[in-house]
């Protein structure tokens, strides 16, 4: 998100923080992951309600009177913040239901102590999918309903993951809105990484890496960025030496196959 999206993302983000000790936080995520659907099917609704010409106080109200006896009261008022805001496009805005859905199932994830378990099962999820052509394209299929696709979730991961953890890889897979399918979990993974007050670093490498090496990588990127930083590593054995490392929308390739390709390429002119 850009310009004013961002801005009124942020604002509702803060929305969600001040009500970090409700206890009906999590119920109210996955309330507004519902409005997400909603707003993303109904092509009038979601026009009207990014139509920064109207007044945000009508936005609100028609928001406060679809959804007010049919939801958690929480996120009907959470739902009416996010539409007083200003987007700067209609798919920003159900982005924003989505993101802010999940944040306040990470803020209830957070309260029980269960967040660390969640980030890492998303990013192994994420993993799994990328190496996995059959299960992103059956995932990914918008000919499979929502339904076939959460079963096929919770027969792979009943039992052996968080309850959220399958809701919000149900929902993802169901709404993909042009993205991949592991782009949207890494973007689960980031927002519950920006729950603890970190930055997520995906660390690509020929090898495991021992716990030093991780700890300098770490250090070095802390400061760089000035912010603490989660580190995920994912081994990838056709990297052939060095690291690869991706931080939000920035990519330190220091890999020997990425050097062999350049050399390749300088080569073949």
């Amino acid at each position: 998100m850009i310009g004013s999206s961002r801005a009124s993302l942020a604002a509702v983000s803060e929305q969600v923080a001040d009500r970090y000790t409700d206890p009906n936080i999590g119920p109210a995520g996955a309330d507004l992951l519902a409005v997400a659907d909603l707003v993303g099917r109904e092509k009038p609704l979601r026009s009207m309600l990014a139509d920064g010409g109207r007044p945000s106080a009508e936005r609100a109200a028609v928001v406060t009177e679809l959804l007010n006896g049919k939801i958690n009261g929480l996120a009907v008022e959470l739902a009416a913040f996010i539409a007083r805001q200003r987007w700067s496009n209609e798919h920003d805005l159900v982005d924003a239901f989505e993101f802010t859905g999940a944040e306040a199932m990470f803020a209830a994830a957070e309260r029980a102590g269960d967040l660390d378990q969640i980030e890492n099962e998303l990013f192994r999820f994420g993993r799994t999918v990328v190496s996995d052509g059959d299960l992103q394209l059956t995932l990914s299929s918008p000919a499979l309903p929502a339904e076939p696709k959460a079963a096929i979730l919770n027969e792979l991961l009943a039992g052996k993951a968080h309850q959220s953890t399958i809701d919000l890889l149900a929902f993802v897979s169901s709404h993909l809105r042009g993205r991949r399918l592991d782009q949207a979990i890494d973007q689960l993974s980031e927002l519950a990484a920006q729950r603890r007050g970190m930055l997520l670093a995906t660390v690509q490498s020929a090898i495991e890496l021992d716990d030093e090496r991780r700890n300098r990588i770490r250090a070095a990127l802390q400061s760089l960025y000035g912010q603490k930083v989660e580190i995920n590593v994912e081994v990838i054995p056709a990297l052939v030496g060095g690291i690869s490392i991706q931080i939000g929308d920035d990519l330190i390739d220091g890999s020997v196959a990425s050097r062999l390709e350049k050399a390749r390429r300088r080569i073949s002119g």
